[in-house]
């Protein structure tokens, strides 16, 4: 690393909530392994959260990092990395998670490239931090306060600019699923609010002035332009109903001019929200099916949802879940305390939340999750799960069933990895939308062959119809998301696969590098970036492995991939994928072949010089990728070969 510090600013704010001690640990001690973001909060979870400490403990911590491109200016780089113990997962286990918006930045602006909490405070408090001070305040007044009044309140009391991430009613009942919320809608899952509430937490607080120096800045405006040119993709709609809710314009995050599907809207009574991707279809399906509700009650769900503070993907698993119930009969109304027979109405979704949320009659059951809530009611319940349940994020979005390449980072990862998903439905959805419109979006068969030769790694990669070339795709997507998700850049937006501006519409896999070496002055490339995807993948694979991940048992994908063939999947109602030349093939009722996933495990522990036999890593391997301090532990755990 250079002597000088460009991109990070060189310090990352731990606090102790138990002795209300507040240190600072040098940035630069981590980032030379493991760059920022996710690679170096996965790292202090290493040093200090062992596999005997529950999410709920004091002990536990709450990582929340930033990345060496945030507040630079470089494009789709406003997210932050969450990491700790989960009480979502089953068991609790290492998750991360990943906002957008202000905050992140402005953590850097205001002097920091992470904040790290630990402890519990003996009563409720805040953290706030300005221009590199920081304090523990009282926060008496915002606890049992909703997201939205609590953004007010701190508005109020520190100025307009002020940032935060906090959790709502949700988080301080420590509801499995609570999310952490930021101050303009940026969620993330994991249960990480009841993290923050048992801590006696109710938010961060920051503002600053400070900016992160860039080593290059000419070359890095260049590159800026480059991004916009590459990624513009004009604006990004949800078809909703014009005379119901009408687009006013983007609302996009910190210094972010890309595109994406994060918008301003404006319905019917005047009310204007910032809604995007899943959360606007939290309660969509449901209110459609009732002809006299309004559709402003759809968009008001993601609202409530984050008011409370409730993971969106969860609530959409619990409201289809109580419906199979009560239509099979199997839970009355009178059992559940809820109006069932109003499922789709305004009145059913916000008692169901507050129910939740408060922990009150039935609502206390559903606060431990859908997954633990079956094991407490019994088999019979569990009988009405869909294959979407899961500990943390949908079992079943994007699934292995229709695209194979999937199958890997599915079984390897400890939630939904739903970043990595992406980089493969994005590119597919774009070639199922050319294939109904031609011309409407770059990517024809030819250009997704390219694209993913150039990104994959090989000529088999885009065939969907094998297993062969897959378990090298899932290599290079896991590298690159581990970098992204390090960096930090978002998923909204990166990598830049195809674009409408390139002659053969195939995108550029060496941007991410170059922005990383105009800001930091480190030079680099594609390869020498990735190689820190690989040890930061490397690492988190020890946690997993420390706190009980069994390769064998839980390097494999749902149950149901393997038994229930497909019938559809979002914005690909008929399941097509291409085939050779321009033939597009339906995998329409097509299952996981087990064998083949079985081959293609085998040949990725090959790849990634684990064992192939037991999917344990090798010592020869993390020396390589200078993680030889990380063999003592796993060899007294007999973790490694």
């Amino acid at each position: 690393m250079a002597s000088e510090i460009f991109g990070w600013i060189g310090k990352i704010l731990k606090v102790d909530l138990s002795d209300s001690r507040i240190i600072e640990l040098e940035t630069m001690d981590y980032a030379e392994r493991f760059l920022g973001g996710r690679g170096i909060a996965t790292r202090i979870y290493w040093e200090e959260v062992g596999p005997e400490i529950r999410a709920l403990d004091p002990a536990n911590y709450l990582i929340m990092m930033s990345g060496p491109l945030g507040a630079t200016g470089a494009q789709g780089a406003s997210r932050f990395e969450v990491v700790g113990k989960s009480p979502m997962s089953i068991p609790e286990r290492f998750c991360y998670g990943n906002l957008g918006g202000y905050f992140g930045p402005y953590v850097k602006k205001a002097g920091y490239d992470g904040v790290v909490v630990t402890g519990r405070a003996e009563h409720p408090c805040y953290i706030w931090i300005n221009d590199g001070q920081a304090r523990i305040l009282d926060a008496t007044s915002l606890w049992g306060k909703g997201v939205y009044e609590v953004r007010d309140l701190l508005r109020e009391k520190h100025g307009n600019n002020v940032h935060f991430v906090t959790t709502g009613v949700a988080g301080e009942n420590q509801c499995r699923s609570a999310t952490l919320m930021t101050d303009n809608e940026g969620s993330a899952t994991g249960g990480f609010g009841a993290v923050l509430g048992s801590k006696n937490l109710k938010a961060i607080v920051v503002n600053g002035t400070g900016n992160p120096a860039v080593a290059r800045p000419e070359e890095l405006k260049e590159l800026i332009q480059s991004t916009i040119h590459l990624s513009d993709r004009g604006t990004m709609r949800v078809p909703l109903p014009k005379d119901q809710i009408s687009l006013i314009g983007k609302s996009s995050c910190y210094q972010c001019g890309l595109s994406c599907m994060r918008n301003l809207y404006k319905t019917a009574s005047g009310k204007e929200v910032v809604r995007k991707c899943q959360a606007m279809f939290v309660y969509m399906p449901w209110v459609v099916k009732r002809p006299e509700e309004s559709f402003e009650t759809a968009i008001d769900a993601t609202g409530i949802c984050n008011d409370f503070s409730l993971c969106t993907m969860e609530i959409a698993n619990i409201v289809r879940w109580l419906e199979d119930c009560y239509k099979s009969g199997y839970l009355t109304e009178k059992e559940t305390g809820l109006k069932l027979s109003e499922i789709g109405s305004r009145r059913f979704f916000e008692e169901l939340i507050s129910m939740i949320a408060r922990r009150e009659g039935f609502g206390d059951i559903l606060a431990e999750g859908l997954l633990r809530a079956g094991e407490q009611l019994g088999a019979d319940a569990k009988a009405h799960f869909t294959n979407e349940v899961s500990g943390v994020g949908s079992g079943a979005s994007y699934s292995p069933r229709e695209y194979i390449v999937n199958a890997l980072l599915y079984a390897l990862e400890p939630r939904q990895p739903i970043a990595m998903l992406h980089e493969v439905s994005r590119i597919i959805g774009q070639w199922v939308r050319n294939q109904a419109q031609p011309g409407f979006t770059p990517v024809t068969s030819d250009v997704f062959r390219a694209a993913s030769a150039k990104f994959w790694g090989s000529d088999n990669a885009w065939e969907l119809t094998t297993h062969k070339g897959k378990a090298l795709a899932t290599m290079k997507i896991l590298d690159r998301t581990y970098v992204k998700d390090s960096l930090l850049l978002c998923d909204s937006s990166w990598p830049i696969m195809v674009s409408f501006n390139t002659p053969d519409h195939v995108g550029d896999s060496t941007l991410e590098s170059r922005i990383f070496s105009a800001v930091t002055g480190i030079d680099s490339d594609e390869d020498s970036l990735n190689l820190y995807g690989e040890r930061i993948f490397n690492l988190q694979r020890s946690v997993l492995l420390r706190e009980g991940w069994v390769p064998k048992e839980s390097d494999v994908p749902a149950e149901f991939n393997f038994t229930d063939p497909v019938e559809t999947v979002f914005m690909n109602p008929d399941v097509i994928v291409p085939g050779p030349g321009e033939e597009v093939i339906s995998l329409k009722g097509k299952t996981l072949d087990r064998n083949a996933f079985e081959e293609m495990r085998r040949e990725f522990y090959q790849l990634r010089g684990w064992d192939p036999e037991t999917g344990l890593q090798k010592a020869e391997t993390l020396e390589r990728l200078q993680l030889s301090d990380l063999t003592q532990e796993l060899k007294k755990r007999e973790l490694i070969v």
